[in-house]
């Protein structure tokens, strides 16, 4: 599978990602990274997001709930319909339930893969 990554630590020099500006500092280069990703068509898979956070040691359920409230806002934007696909690589924590209930609250479901990664997903029972 391909992967549209964005590496944290190209954007931030921060290792512990606490706050929703750190989030937002974000936010340009994830723009600038769309907009290399082609939109979507009826007839394209849909490629899933993958943010790199190796070389974070921590991160805050307040910084992952300002960034999905960004990159959904952003694939919305681009006719996406709200983000569909997000990959977490190299998380600097495990996923717990604060981290679950971050994504619940953004209809996303959240599990651990094989790899040790985070992939959050459109809930189920969300509308589409």
């Amino acid at each position: 599978m391909i992967m549209r990554t964005i590496r944290v630590t190209d954007v931030l020099q921060d290792r512990i990602l606490v706050s929703r500006e750190s989030a937002r500092l974000l936010e340009s280069a994830i723009v600038t990274a769309l907009e290399r990703w082609p939109a979507p068509s009826k007839h394209s898979d849909e490629q899933p997001i993958a943010l790199d956070f190796e070389g974070v040691e921590g991160m805050a359920p307040s910084f992952l709930d300002e960034l999905l409230l960004i990159l959904g806002s952003l694939m919305a934007a681009r006719g996406h319909g709200g983000l569909q696909d997000l990959i977490v690589t190299h998380p600097p924590t495990r996923l717990s339930r604060k981290f679950e209930a971050v994504a619940r609250g953004h209809n996303l479901s959240a599990g651990v893969q094989p790899d040790g990664s985070w992939r959050l997903t459109p809930s189920p029972d969300r509308a589409t």
